[in-house]
């Protein structure tokens, strides 16, 4: 400022001395005087992304769900984007500025003919203030002094460099004062009319476009007078500015106009408040400028006619659950949208009613055990036919029980799954491996199953984890859409159908699909044939320990459908159990969503095969095999290992050799080996490198404390003890593998590695 003083003092001096032989050369100077000032008093524009509102919610309609105030109690919704032809810019421009398209920020005639009013009058009668400068005192208020118009008429200048007319005119429109603590267009054309701004009628139009004059002393629902009158005024001056006709002007003040104060929008509370807690967290893009943040407007991806199927089915099938709470949320299965989210049944009610059911923690309960199998799918361990021994067992300290509390003995990965058995589960996650389930889980989004795998235990697909409904969902999502997992978003600009990561392949989430669905297994849930008519989905069920937390996942290939039903403080039930309680809320949302039952089934997706396997082991048959069945295999991964099993004419299905816990201390007896099991078939997983792809050298028959000599291949490999197994890195091939005891037993397996 001071070299500016400095500079501005030397051209008055030698300007004196040059006279009019400087002229051009003072006006050189001037214009060097102006850029100066432009440059040391560059236009704030960090002040027009700045608004004094809180947020909208909306549906994927634009519909307001809620209003959050601004930090002051201010009604501001910064949305809405002037057009030349809307009404309300219309009457705006005629009434407040009607030279706006033409002037540069500063009226000349108005300032001339504000003055000679003034000055005519001895007081202020009139003001010559553009809509530009309206601007800039809405955005940087000051005292209304001659210096500080200065100011304004300079900073409007500036505006009107750095914006188009058009976004000017949003920026007044999004500013200006309504009454009350209303701000902007959009919530006066909401909370007069409850209609946006731009669907404004003339009459409408012109009575709010007469506010910002006197906010308080025109509210037309407390002064519907002096509101009319000013209206009568503004449809006037439309008239004179060519803005509507004669006729128009005349309708418009016979139209009656009520304007009342309406209510806020209260819809989806718990949704409402969820995505604008995590969207503010995340933050929000800077927005283009000239317009308003996006961060004051977020268009969500509800839908309100799922919306209201969802509330109104929970609130009926849980209202008669006395004291019980439960949630739901539907998504969309391609692009993981949000189309539905009820936190509660009762968003009113004592004491839990506004607890959110979708986002609170609670044990799985048998959520979780789809993932495993799918797991085994796609190493090739299993395939549906495959049989598994659901017998009292223990695993590294677990016992596991059945929900039942009895035993099925030999049961197939179908029915294992199907009837959610928990020792085949344990069985499973053992076999794929611990700390690889939990890591799948993981990468499944379930962000409250964060503690090590050690901390869990085999426990883990049993539901000892707490998971979250939308988590837990969107997880189902991945199988729906074959595989692919997308984070759910509930924020519409950010829909995406594309991308993502493959978990599972195709042709195994296809199989959990197919194993899980049908009417067949309705008909076992229900007992009666009256609630098996429905839409092809496929569906899991869960119950925590302790009947704390009952669970049903529904899903097709359009929609996933999650339900939670539990007491808010973590109390047992007698009711709570999924299959019961959480079921039949899942089916009754989908009978709504497909009214004559014609929902999309589930389509093989190719890569798979049918061949025919020992009805008693699930595997390959041989000569001996008594009855063979059809299974599904994934070509070139499910293991193509061939049946164990002796097979006795007349006998029934017995369960596959498990590994025995048998220290084999008589020494006349034989030995044999246990692992690998003859006639075995491996594969090796080129795609995990670092993986200790081994498998247990085990023999049973020798005493604890005898030596066991291996051989693969004729060559020596190690020795071990019946009680403490060798491990043998698979390798490709044909490989024999013989045990020797120092007393001359042998034992001997071929196995085959793909």
């Amino acid at each position: 400022m001071r070299a500016l003083r400095a500079y501005l003092k030397d051209e008055k001096q030698s300007n004196r001395k040059g006279g009019l032989y400087h002229t051009p050369r003072v006006c050189l100077r001037i214009a060097v005087v102006m850029v100066l000032v432009e440059q040391l008093f560059s236009f704030p524009t960090e002040k027009l992304e700045r608004f004094p509102a809180g947020r909208i919610i909306t549906d994927r309609q634009g519909e307001a769900l809620c209003v959050r105030l601004g930090p002051h109690g201010e009604d501001c919704r910064p949305t809405y984007a002037a057009q030349p032809h809307h009404w309300i810019v219309q009457a705006v421009v005629a009434t407040e500025d009607k030279r706006f398209w033409r002037h540069t920020g500063i009226d000349v005639l108005a300032l001339l003919r504000a003055a000679k009013q003034n000055i005519s009058n001895a007081r202020r009668v009139s003001g010559a203030s553009t809509i530009s400068a309206q601007v800039v005192r809405l955005i940087d208020p000051r005292k209304r002094t001659w210096w500080n118009k200065g100011v304004e008429a300079f900073r409007a200048r500036q505006l009107e460099r750095q914006l188009p007319k058009i976004a000017i005119l949003s920026h007044y429109l999004n500013r200006a004062p309504f009454g009350g603590n209303i701000v902007g267009i959009e919530a006066a054309a909401q909370r007069y009319f409850g209609k946006d701004a731009e669907s404004l009628s003339l009459a409408q139009a012109a009575l709010l476009a007469g506010l910002p004059q006197s906010p308080s002393r025109l509210r037309p629902d407390r002064f519907p007078a002096a509101a009319q009158k000013r209206q009568r005024h503004v449809l006037e001056r439309m008239q004179q500015c060519g803005y509507i006709s004669e006729t128009q002007r005349i309708e418009a003040e016979q139209e009656p106009v009520q304007a009342q104060m309406r209510d806020y929008p209260f819809r989806a509370p718990h949704f409402a408040q969820w995505v604008d807690r995590i969207t503010t967290a995340r933050g929000d893009a800077r927005p283009p400028r000239g317009e308003p943040s996006p961060r004051y407007a977020l268009r969500t991806t509800l839908d309100v006619s799922l919306q209201t199927i969802a509330e109104q089915t929970l609130a009926r099938h849980v209202r008669d659950l006395a004291g019980s709470h439960g949630a739901l949320i539907l998504l969309e299965v391609q692009t993981g949208a949000i189309r539905a989210f009820v936190g509660s049944h009762d968003y009113f009610a004592p004491d839990s009613g506004q607890v959110n059911g979708v986002s609170a923690s609670r044990a799985a309960g048998s959520t979780l055990k789809p993932f495993a199998y799918a797991m085994a799918f796609d190493t090739g361990l299993l395939t549906p036919s495959t049989v598994l021994a659901d017998t009292p067992r223990t695993f590294a300290g677990l016992t596991p029980q059945n929900f039942s509390q009895t035993f099925r003995g030999a049961v197939t990965v179908r029915d294992a799954l199907v009837d959610s058995l928990n020792i085949p589960a344990v069985d499973v996650e053992q076999r794929i491996g611990l700390p690889r389930f939990h890591g799948l889980l993981r990468e499944l989004g379930l962000q409250t199953v964060n503690r090590p795998a050690a901390h869990y235990g085999l426990g883990l697909v049993l539901g000892n984890a707490s998971i979250r409904l939308v988590d837990i969902a969107n997880a189902y999502a991945c199988i729906a859409r074959g595989g692919i997992w997308r984070p759910v978003h509930a924020v519409e600009s950010r829909r995406t159908e594309e991308g993502g990561r493959q978990l599972f392949s195709a042709q195994a989430a296809w199989l959990i699909s197919d194993i899980l669905s049908g009417e067949e297994r309705a008909l076992d849930t229900t007992g009666h044939i009256a609630d098996v008519r429905l839409p092809r989905m496929a569906w899991k069920t869960g119950t925590s320990a302790g009947l704390r937390d009952a669970w049903a996942i529904a899903w097709n290939a359009d929609y996933v459908v999650g339900i939670w039903v539990g007491n808010p403080d973590g109390s047992s039930g007698a009711h709570l159990v999924g299959r019961q309680t959480a079921t039949p809320i899942a089916w009754d949302v989908f009978r709504q969503l497909y009214p004559d039952n014609q929902g999309p089934c589930f389509v093989s997706p190719g890569g798979l095969s049918q061949t025919l396997v020992c009805e008693d082991s699930g595997l390959l048959p041989t000569p001996q095999c008594l009855h063979c069945v059809s299974d599904w295999r994934i070509d070139r991964v499910s293991l193509r290992r061939t049946c164990p099993l002796l097979h006795e004419r007349g006998g029934a299905r017995r369960a596959p050799p498990e590994p025995s816990t048998s220290n084999g201390t008589d020494a006349a007896a034989t030995i044999r080996i246990t692992s690998p099991l003859a006639n075995s078939a491996y594969r090796r997983l080129p795609d995990f490198p670092g993986l200790r792809q081994q498998i247990p050298l085990q023999a049973e028959g020798a005493p604890a404390d005898e030596a066991l000599h291996w051989f693969v291949n004729d060559r020596p490999f190690g020795i071990s003890t019946s009680t403490a197994p060798l491990y043998w890195s698979i390798q490709h091939g044909t490989h024999t593998i013989v045990c020797l005891t120092p007393s001359g037993k042998t034992a001997c397996v071929q196995v085959h590695v793909e």
